[in-house]
């Protein structure tokens, strides 16, 4: 039943329901087909055969095929293959070109680049009303009186000894 000219349905896949012709047998289990469908392998249980066969040789071009579909009244699968382009050269920069690169690079660094250790320890020394404006010297910055600190009395509790 499955022969070289056999047509067939597509019962599975992207191309199901469309009809195609056995245009190789690759092994017991799979055949090449072409027609309404692409051009591919295809496993012998994802196919229907139809009663009709046509005269085609083995390997036949996608030409010998859509000729073949034509005389039936059926339209073959048009494939055109992509046109080639030339995909444009990468151009390598000069040495010039990698120093002003380089150089630009550095000065974007140091612009966002962290403050240093010393400066952040500095800042940090300095009290809060030194930051807010507040004090007008440094003698009376010193003179600041501390928080008194309450005190909390501590809840006494017993320990029960377990014997």
């Amino acid at each position: 039943m499955i022969e070289i000219g056999r047509i067939v349905v597509k019962t599975a896949g992207r191309d199901a329901g469309c009809k195609a012709v056995i245009i190789d047998i690759l092994d017991d289990k799979y055949v090449l087909v072409d027609g309404e469908t692409r051009r591919r392998k295809c496993n012998i249980l994802h196919i229907e055969p139809l009663n009709q066969i046509i005269k085609i040789g083995k390997n036949a071009s996608h030409e010998e095929v859509a000729k073949a579909f034509d005389e039936l009244g059926l339209k073959a699968r048009l494939t055109k293959p992509k046109p080639k382009t030339a995909r444009p050269r990468t151009k390598r920069k000069t040495p010039e070109q990698l120093r002003t690169q380089k150089e630009e690079k550095r000065k974007l660094r140091d612009i966002f680049k962290p403050r240093k250790k010393e400066e952040k320890q500095e800042t940090k020394e300095a009290t809060l009303e030194e930051k807010a404006g507040l004090a007008e010297g440094k003698e009376e910055s010193k003179e600041v009186k501390p928080i008194e600190k309450k005190e909390h009395k501590k809840k006494e509790t017993t320990k029960i000894k377990k014997s």
